[in-house]
């Protein structure tokens, strides 16, 4: 009886304890309810849910172990600002980024659709060989003018041949720097009537007078065209004195790097040496003022003014620009003082111009572009090139007036993007020839499709170098349907291939610059 009844007694205290457990781990799991509850309750009382409120009952049901109790804020600053003032910031804002989510997935399908027409298959097979300057068999004229140049110093003389070949010979001599005063005497004689020098660095004042002076002897000198390049060694106002009438007859005269002459040279050009000019120019010069652009405006008949590279001169030294209503064609290159209110001025005053040129004049803005294509609607050459602080605005007036450009120029225009050249393509599409648009760096494929669009038939000479946007794809494209193009330049364009090189389709077009044709190697 003692077994039986020591097991009955250890099985009633079994039954006993497992049953102090089980009401121990109720009574704690009813507390532990009770105070993440009251918890929850006080804290929505005051705010948003305690984080790890959930997290802390799921790991006591899951393992039977009480996590550390959260702990709350209320020592700290309260930086969360309240329903409120959330529900009205997501109200407020709900619509701006409704409108920026719309607008990012319209520039992703653009994308998307772009690179997806800019898909370009190569008509023709790899060619052996690409179309360079350097490439191109020279004509038979060609190789004997070159080979003149070459013995130039044994010549006698060139009075014999015809004005552009005189100064084709002219332009290699002097490309070889051999342009020395001896060779001056061959483009300089009695009775010539066009003397085109590019560089005349390497001939002194006294060597100029004496071979000009030699030339009026005889049938005398009647020069018509004189155009004198790197000329400020040789051309001074004491020159300019001592030449006296040998000019009398000079219509068109370009004097380009004259550093040396000043407001009096200026004064016995118009009013002693050459009063019928019709054309002149000057570039370089930083000794002319007020005075000497005075004295350019009495002549009446001129028609072609180029006043380059003189910082000195601001608008109130060009002021009398202002009376020259017969000039035509206008440059003021590198004319860093003036600003758009002259500009403004100036264009209103000579609405009949068709070729200007204001690159490099820093400080001109929409303001001056925009009034200069408003006035001058016979425009057919423009250039733009370093006006940093245009913008696609400035050309909007090409597109709705329709302007008979020829030519344009808007290398390095930083602030241009596509919208520019379709403006420029649509407006001028019957005319354009000849774009340049060198180191614009926001162009892309779009740029291309408008020219091709617009501009296909006319277009001849394109300049996209250092625009990296613009794929061999859309190049492809183009010039599959461009079939006037003779001229691509593509001078840092690393992103163009051989393949564009070797199977793009004109057989005549002449590409420069890239550098896979200066030898350098690129890796894709």
């Amino acid at each position: 009886m003692a077994p039986k009844a020591a097991r009955k007694a250890r099985s009633r205290r079994s039954r006993g304890d497992n049953g102090a457990a089980t009401q121990e781990t109720t009574t704690d799991m009813d507390a532990h309810s009770t105070g993440a509850a009251t918890t929850a309750t006080s804290v929505d009382g005051d705010g948003p849910r305690v984080p790890g409120v959930s997290r802390e009952r799921a790991l006591f049901f899951a393992t039977g172990q009480r996590a550390a109790a959260p702990t709350s804020p209320r020592g700290a600053p309260e930086a969360w600002p309240g329903y409120f003032q959330t529900a009205r910031d997501l109200s407020e804002n709900r619509l701006a980024a409704q409108a920026a989510r719309v607008e990012e997935l319209q520039k992703k399908d653009q994308a998307a659709s772009d690179g997806a027409d800019q898909k370009w298959s190569p008509r023709k097979k790899p060619r052996q060989t690409i179309l360079t300057t350097e490439a191109i068999v020279p004509s038979l004229r060609d190789m004997a003018l070159a080979t003149l140049a070459q013995c130039v110093e044994q010549i006698e003389a060139l009075g014999a041949m015809d004005a552009a070949s005189r100064h084709e010979i002219a332009r290699i001599v002097a490309a070889n720097r051999r342009m020395t005063p001896d060779v001056l005497r061959l483009f300089i004689f009695a009775g010539v009537d066009g003397v085109d020098v590019p560089d005349c660095s390497a001939i002194d004042e006294e060597s100029f007078v004496a071979t000009v002076r030699a030339s009026t002897e005889g049938e005398g000198l009647k020069l018509t065209v004189l155009r004198l390049g790197l000329c400020g060694r040789c051309i001074t106002d004491c020159v300019i004195e001592e030449l006296g009438n040998a000019l009398q007859t000079v219509e068109i005269l370009s004097l380009r790097g004259c550093y040396r002459l000043s407001d009096a040279g200026c004064k016995l050009l118009v009013r002693e040496c050459a009063p019928s000019l019709r054309e002149f120019e000057l570039s370089c010069n930083q000794r002319i003022s007020k005075t000497a652009i005075d004295h350019l405006s009495e002549l009446k008949q001129l028609s072609s003014l180029t006043i380059a590279e003189c910082p000195q001169l601001d608008d109130a030294a060009l002021e009398a620009l202002l009376s020259m209503t017969n000039l035509r064609k206008l440059s003021l290159d590198q004319m860093e003082k003036i600003s758009d209110e002259f500009v403004c001025q100036l264009v209103q005053k000579l609405p009949h111009l068709e070729e200007v040129s204001l690159a490099r004049c820093s400080q001109l803005t929409d303001v001056a572009v925009r009034t200069l294509l408003e006035s001058c609607r016979e425009l057919k050459v423009l250039d733009l090139s370093d006006l940093d602080k245009i913008t696609d605005a400035a050309l909007e007036a090409v597109r709705t007036l329709r302007h008979p450009l020829r030519q344009i120029k808007l290398r390095r225009c930083l602030l241009l993007t596509d919208a520019a050249v379709d403006h420029v393509a649509f407006g001028a599409q019957s005319y354009l020839e000849d774009l340049v648009v060198s180191s614009v760096p926001q162009l892309t494929n779009a740029a291309i499709t408008s020219l091709q669009a617009h501009c296909g038939a006319t277009i001849r000479a394109l300049d996209v170098s250092f625009c990296r946007k613009i794929t061999e794809d859309a190049l492809g494209i183009f010039t599959d349907s461009a079939h006037s193009l003779k001229s691509l330049a593509l001078l840092g364009c690393t992103q163009v291939s051989a393949r564009f090189l070797q199977c793009h389709s004109q057989e005549d077009l002449v590409i420069t610059g890239h550098p896979l044709l200066t030898g350098l190697t690129l890796r894709y």
